[in-house]
């Protein structure tokens, strides 16, 4: 299907869902959307759109150039203490 078209403007076929928000966090969005002539619908869009999708970096992937920056003690790390020591 194609999008709907009005004033040169493509809207895209979108579905509604309901998000309930704290009363703060629905307030700081309302505040926004008057400061910037935009709805909470296009704010909240916005953030989602934004999210990092699934098959991103790893945690590895943004830190391995880390790997051996660090001085220390090259022997794993072990607690010596008695109480923990194995029977």
């Amino acid at each position: 299907m194609l999008p709907f078209c009005q004033n040169r403007v493509t809207i895209a076929k979108m579905r509604g869902i309901t998000v309930k928000l704290p009363e703060a966090t629905l307030r700081q969005l309302r505040q926004e959307a008057r400061a910037t002539g935009r709805s909470v619908a296009a704010l909240i869009r916005e953030r989602v759109e934004a999210l990092p999708r699934r098959g991103s970096r790893s945690v590895y992937d943004i830190t391995s150039d880390l790997a051996g920056s660090v001085a220390g003690n090259r022997e794993p790390a072990t607690n010596k203490r008695r109480r923990f020591a194995r029977s």
